[in-house]
Parts: structure tokens; sequence; C-alpha cells
């Protein structure tokens, strides 16, 4: 079998985004791939377009 290398296996998949979650205020981290954003106080976990629609 072939190897390769994998950029995206040593990276961190969260990005911490500039919002604040709707239940308790905390920073939300953004987990691009499944457009997912959760909150590192009470682990809520929210659609991104969610979070987008609400800030507006």
């Amino acid at each position: 079998m072939a190897e390769f290398e994998n950029p995206y296996a040593e990276e961190d998949p969260f990005v911490q985004a500039h919002f604040d979650c709707l239940d308790c205020g905390g920073k939300l981290w953004e987990y691009a791939i499944q457009r997912q954003m959760v909150c590192e106080d009470c682990r809520s976990v929210f659609r991104s377009s969610d979070i987008f629609d609400a800030q507006v």
C-alpha cells in the first residue's frame, strides 16, 4: 500500500469563532467540517447557520 502524508492529521479541526453561546454566553468553537459550533463552557452544540441567524 502506498504511504502518503496527511496534512490535516496534525491540525486541530476546531477554530475559535467570534460568537457567544446562545445558552450561557461562553465562547463558541467552530468545527467547520460539520458546520457546527460547540460552547467551551456548557458544551452545547449549535448549527453554524443558527448562530449566524441569531447574530443579525
